[in-house]
């Protein structure tokens, strides 16, 4: 029954209608039949074979792929693609995995897997704190990154599948390195999504792979459900704070599209982004400094101050700052509060998948009035 009542709440809100309340009952479908299109993710879709297996279908696997599709069969029951199929077979239900970024460990803890990941990308900026045991017990290994991958250790390591991603386009040496060794991949590509939701909605791409598509569903229609609650109430609350996001890295300041994931979390919380000025949603575009100080004029809150946590670093990367009024108003927050000693931060990690905790914190800080009692989870008051 819970099931049901959150895809009826789910339906109620997004407008979307399911094509089955997620049983785990197949019937007779044929090749290509979409089993699974998502609500909110526009990066993956999940279609039936003619058997148990099913096909993984990675929609945008980098930024900018448009047309490119990378398709992964994931084969149950000793079944095998057809001929012709070039894309990955990976057997479902992987026991030992590794994980590229660190946005892919959030879902797999969600769904009870984390202890299955047995190599990372990037282990100081990682915030999850079974990872970070398994990383100082030696049960998790750090594999490396970009050029600096160590491909013997990966491979010593036994992975049955590598979650990977793509930022400027394919990452063409790490798949023909991995295709050689024989070790499946996934593009796993929550980063191209421009919406909160979208992002959370990967977790049910990952639980196709473990055979939990079920659970995964759940969670995302509970997740869904929270984020469109007080995406809903914030429609209704008075004004809507003007937001500055970032600052400058060296020498120049970028700010994000119109249409990028941080911006429709701050118009979904009720408040606007001041920096509109393109909609090409996977790219950041400079500003200058004249124009970025006549923002920051406008601005009543200032969001992601880099690496900045309290106003006298920030006011010592340029003494102009401390005349806005923002800096006056101590109107300026850093998705910093759960960071690692080198600097990562968790918003980037499980806040790919808790929307809901992203949005009542955004919430929070736009409008302390209606979020009074809330303590923020992911972002910190510089003071």
């Amino acid at each position: 029954m819970r099931k049901m009542w959150l895809h009826i709440v789910w339906m109620l809100v997004a407008g979307c209608v399911l094509a089955s309340c997620g049983s785990s009952a197949r019937r007779a479908v044929e090749w290509g039949e979409v089993l699974y299109g998502p609500h909110s993710s526009k990066g993956y879709e999940i279609v039936a074979t003619e058997g148990a297996s099913t096909v993984l279908r990675i929609l945008s696997p980098w930024p900018g792929a448009e047309g490119v599709v990378k398709e992964v069969f994931v084969a149950r029951n000793g079944e095998v693609p057809p001929r012709g199929f070039d894309g990955i077979t990976l057997k479902a239900n992987p026991q030992r995995v590794i994980c590229m970024s660190s946005s892919h460990l959030a879902s797999l803890d969600a769904l009870g897997l984390v202890e299955r990941v047995v190599g990372v990308s990037g282990a100081d900026y990682i915030s999850n704190e079974r990872v970070v045991a398994g990383l100082e017990s030696g049960s998790v290994r750090e594999v490396g990154y970009d050029a600096n991958i160590n491909y013997e250790l990966l491979a010593a390591l036994r992975p049955d599948v590598v979650f990977i991603y793509g930022t400027t386009g394919e990452n063409g040496s790490l798949s023909m390195k991995l295709s050689e060794l024989g070790i499946p991949y996934i593009y796993i590509s929550d980063h191209t999504e421009t919406t909160p939701l979208g992002k959370s909605e990967w977790v049910v791409a990952l639980g196709e792979v473990f055979d939990l598509r079920e659970q995964a569903e759940e969670l995302f229609g509970e997740i869904a459900e929270r984020y469109e609650s007080l995406r809903m109430a914030a429609i209704s609350y008075k004004g809507r704070p003007k937001v500055m996001l970032n600052s400058p890295y060296k020498d120049t300041w970028f700010v994000p599209a119109d249409d990028s994931y941080i911006v429709r979390l701050i118009e979904d919380a009720g408040g606007e982004y001041i920096c509109k000025g393109s909609s090409q949603s996977q790219l950041s575009r400079p500003i200058s400094g004249e124009s970025a100080f006549l923002y920051l004029a406008e601005a009543d809150y200032w969001l992601h101050t880099n690496a900045a946590r309290d106003m006298a670093t920030l006011v010592a990367e340029n003494p102009k700052f401390v005349t806005a009024k923002v800096v006056k108003n101590r109107r300026v927050y850093n998705c910093t509060a759960r960071s690692t000693a080198a600097g990562g931060s968790d918003f980037w990690e499980s806040g790919a998948l808790w929307a809901d905790r992203v949005l009542a914190d955004m919430i929070a800080i736009l409008h302390p009035e209606e979020a009074r009692g809330h303590q923020l989870y992911y972002y910190e008051q510089l003071n």
